[in-house]
């Protein structure tokens, strides 16, 4: 066993049960950036997957972002966990030139203020970025991608020495990485390759198939990146794990050689206990996540106008409501967008809630929102959050993408993106159903999508990783060479 200095100290362990106690229970090494308390989306899936883990006997070591980093943290989560569940903190220690680049941004802004920005960043299609980077401003787009992900890189370093110091041959089975950020899954490389454990790869998103990049790293540069720790993570993978079956084909087509060893487990929803639904006068639209550069609400807010101007509603009767990171979209704040569209008293905006707070929310509305995107390959998590309420889903979608696929059969009305005569027809109908006594039933009332399915396929998949049993080292293909340099 490789040894880079004393075991680490956990910041957090959830208490064994009398169940785990005095055992030793196989074990997963998990590397994801994202874990609670953190309260990003990010950080469910395997919030809820260690549960079902737990389950079949498996104990759970999680190597995550130091959460003294965190930029919003829910402490609640962290009760959620199964016994004897050990986290422990990495720091992300920024670059020098990234540093020095923040920097010299904050002296500038300081001289030259900018109107504050409403929203998440613009971002570029991937299509966009063939050819070599031209000019200043791309050879400055190519640098600050190369950065970027130098600077997770590092964090991946230091995270696999960190599981690499946890390592015990006698308990751990396999290492498991979860991103985005993807970066983690290098470091799942680096123990795989010090440990001889199985690798199992989670992409919750595409990777070098993701269909946006942001702006501001918006070059062939990070496509390059992308693409070359993709094929060395796909590679040295036991196991390669997609969110949505979309994906999964696309993968199977780039990676022909890597397909067998594919499957497709998407989120699920899960199975607890919710807030109680609440119908009152009001006839509420809800939004609760991140409005990102793809999902301008604009057409929802249009839609809802010709309703109210139609049936004649007041705020009383009639409302949309917004949760979470939803400053604004395209520079614009969200109430001065319902302002110009002429919803303005009809809308509300807050800001991120703790889990509790955010589902005490979902069970105040009669119909749940999912905004726009122009990525086919992924289903946005809220949808499978938004499942289990007795609510009507709004979900806009193009036709043949991973959300159009999963609802297909159900009662879910999902729309072409920006139709706004078709997404008015639907709020009227079921605005004059609620008004005439219709009360709307989960989607998930049958349980079909429920995240435990999906579990059992990942656990299933991952145990026949294992052999079942004690750490063996498995025998995978060569590994292609990084040629990129993490910077200190």
């Amino acid at each position: 066993m490789l040894s880079l200095g004393s075991a680490p100290r956990p910041y957090f362990t959830a208490p064994a049960d009398a169940a785990a106690a005095g055992t030793d229970r196989r074990r997963l090494l998990l590397i994801t950036y994202s874990f609670p308390p953190d309260q990003a989306v990010g950080a469910l899936r395997w919030q809820k997957l260690a549960g079902f883990a737990a389950e079949r006997g498996w104990g759970l070591d999680v190597v995550a972002l130091d959460p003294a980093q965190l930029a919003s943290v829910d402490q609640t989560r962290l009760a959620e966990l199964p016994a004897d569940t050990r986290v422990y903190g990495v720091p992300h220690a920024e670059l020098l030139v990234l540093r020095l680049q923040r920097l010299a941004r904050a002296v500038y802004r300081r001289f030259k203020p900018r109107p504050p920005q409403a929203g998440v960043g613009a971002s570029v299609r991937r299509e966009a970025l063939a050819g070599p980077a031209r000019g200043v401003g791309g050879l400055l787009r190519a640098y600050r991608a190369w950065a970027r992900y130098a600077s997770y890189l590092r964090w991946a370093h230091d995270a696999a020495d960190v599981a690499t110091r946890l390592y015990d041959p006698a308990v751990h089975a396999a290492v498991v990485t979860s991103g985005p950020p993807h970066q983690a899954h290098e470091a799942g490389v680096i123990v795989a390759s010090r440990t001889g454990l199985p690798l199992v790869i989670d992409l919750r998103d595409p990777w070098s198939l993701f269909h946006r990049f942001d702006a501001d790293v918006a070059s062939p540069k990070a496509l390059d990146l992308a693409e070359q720790y993709e094929r060395r993570a796909v590679s040295a993978a036991s196991l390669v794990v997609l969110n949505t079956e979309p994906l999964l084909q696309a993968m199977r087509a780039k990676y022909p050689e890597a397909g067998p060893r594919m499957i497709a487990a998407p989120n699920g929803a899960d199975d607890e206990v919710l807030p109680p639904p609440r119908f009152g006068h009001r006839f509420t639209l809800a939004f609760a996540g991140t409005i990102y550069v793809d999902r301008d609400p604009r057409p929802l807010l249009r839609a809802a106008r010709r309703v109210i101007d139609e049936l004649q509603l007041t705020p009383a009767d009639f409302g949309i409501d917004f949760i979470g990171h939803v400053e604004g979209y395209g520079g614009v704040p969200i109430p001065d967008m319902a302002r110009e569209e002429g919803v303005g008293d009809f809308v509300t905006v807050g800001g991120p809630r703790p889990r509790r707070a955010a589902l005490e929310f979902l069970a105040g509305a009669q119909m749940l929102v999912s905004l726009p995107q122009d990525g086919t390959m992924q289903i946005p998590a809220k949808i499978y959050e938004y499942l289990n309420f007795p609510a009507w889903l709004l979900v806009f979608a193009e036709p043949e993408s991973a959300p159009d696929l999963l609802l297909r059969g159900t009662a879910a009305d999902v729309l072409p993106l920006g139709d706004e005569a078709r997404t008015a027809a639907v709020i009227r109908a079921r605005y004059l159903q609620y008004r005439n006594g219709e009360r709307p039933r989960a989607v998930n009332a049958d349980g079909r999508f429920s995240r435990r399915n999906q579990a059992t396929l990942l656990l299933d998949a991952i145990e026949r990783c294992a052999g079942g049993g004690a750490a063996t080292p498995a025998r995978r293909p060569a590994l292609p060479r990084a040629t990129a340099s993490t910077p200190t």
